[in-house]
């Protein structure tokens, strides 16, 4: 996002490119125990709500604003396939009044397949859509391909995995027309929450 009233983007769209910590947030979702059996798989959703914090450290890394908003979850866990998505819509309430408003909704969509137990391949882009903009540059829009595989450290697994996202959809002039995301995702161990029963 373009700070509004700056006169243009805060570095070179053409040419440069910037390094910075974005903004955080935070996504609460409530859920029943146990999913529902569909064939040999089971259906999992959940639903509640999401937070935005403005930690970014550079302009263009987020917006300046603390946002809030309600998020929903479904998915299907197969044997092989998991599909789903997490929708999420953010509005903003405090912040830097200079910025430019938040009514932004971000779906994470996911479709992954398993070729064995501790290796999958797929994608999950975010598909976003900003409603403060014209219809023309509401939207980005990626699509990719990826892959990933769980090692085990101990008693915790942990997922590492690398994604190639392209946007067949994007706003003129600002937003990125690819990424490469790499991540690594430790799984909590269940005796952290052994608090909670």
């Amino acid at each position: 996002m373009v700070p509004s009233g700056s006169g243009g983007a805060p570095i070179d769209l053409f040419g440069g490119r910037t390094t910075a910590f974005g903004d955080m947030y935070y996504v609460g979702l409530f859920a029943p125990s146990k999913g529902i059996d569909v064939g040999e798989g089971k259906f999992l959703w959940g639903a509640g709500f999401d937070l935005a914090f403005p930690t970014a450290t550079e302009d263009i890394a987020g917006s300046g604003r603390y946002s809030a908003g309600p998020s929903g979850l479904a998915v299907y866990m197969g044997k092989k396939w998991k599909i789903g998505g997490l929708v999420q819509h953010y509005w903003d309430y405090a912040g830097d009044s200079d910025r430019d408003s938040v009514n932004l909704t971000n779906l994470q969509y996911f479709v992954y397949y398993s070729l064995n137990d501790t290796t999958s391949i797929g994608v999950a882009p975010n598909i976003i859509a900003n409603w403060e903009q014209d219809s023309d540059n509401a939207f980005t829009v990626p699509i990719g391909i990826g892959i990933n595989k769980t090692f085990q450290f101990g008693k915790v697994p942990v997922r590492f995995g690398v994604e190639y996202h392209h946007s067949i959809i994007r706003p003129d002039g600002v937003g990125t027309d690819w990424n490469v995301r790499f991540f690594v995702i430790p799984a909590v161990p269940s005796a952290l929450f052994k608090w909670m029963n």
